[in-house]
C-alpha cells in the first residue's frame, strides 16, 4: 500500500492501569477500524475492509512533564517528496500533536546529504507549543498545562 496513510486513523490510549484495563483498550484500539473515519478512508481508496490487519503496540510510558515527543513523516506530507524526512516536535505527551491542538517545531531532514554523512538538517522552524499534556497521579487522568513563553521560544528537539 505504499499510497496509503493510515495515520491517526485508529484510537490510542494512554497511561492504561493492569490486565483489564489493558484488554479493554485493546478491543477498544480494535473497534477503532470501523469509525466512519476509517471507513470512509478506505473505501475512497478501494480497500477491503476485513483484508485490513492492525498492530496494538504496548509500552511504559515516561514522564511527560519533562519531555517532549512528536511524529515523523518519512516524506513530505504536503508535497509528496521522498528525499527528506518531516520530524514535528512539541513538549508533554504526543496526543496534542497528533490531534493537531498544538502548532509544532519542524525539522525537515534531507535523507541523501544524511547517507552521504554530512550536516542533513534543511530547516528548522520553532512552532508556537502553546500546551504540554502530562499526566496527573492524583486524578489519574491527563492535564493541558500552559508552556512559559520562555520554554515556547525554545525548540523542543536539540
Amino acid at each position: 500500500l505504499p499510497n496509503a496513510s493510515f495515520a491517526g486513523q485508529q484510537d490510542s490510549f494512554l497511561h492504561v492501569h493492569g490486565v483489564k484495563e489493558l484488554i479493554e483498550r485493546w478491543v477498544d484500539c480494535c473497534a477503532s477500524l470501523f469509525t466512519a473515519r476509517a471507513i470512509t478512508y478506505r473505501h475512497d481508496m478501494g480497500f477491503d475492509h476485513m483484508a485490513v490487519a492492525l498492530s496494538v503496540g504496548v509500552q511504559i510510558m515516561v514522564r511527560s512533564d519533562t519531555g517532549s515527543s512528536g511524529v515523523m513523516f518519512t516524506l513530505d506530507p504536503e508535497s509528496g517528496f521522498k528525499d527528506v524526512v518531516l520530524v514535528q516536535g512539541i513538549y508533554g505527551l504526543g496526543e496534542n500533536i497528533v490531534q493537531g491542538r498544538v502548532g509544532p517545531d519542524e525539522f525537515l531532514v534531507h535523507k541523501p546529504t544524511l547517507k552521504q554523512g554530512f550536516k542533513p538538517l534543511v530547516r528548522k522552524q520553532c512552532g508556537p507549543k502553546e500546551m504540554r499534556m502530562v499526566y496527573n497521579a492524583e486524578k489519574r487522568t491527563l492535564v493541558n498545562l500552559s508552556v512559559p513563553d520562555r520554554e515556547r521560544r525554545r525548540l523542543s528537539v536539540t
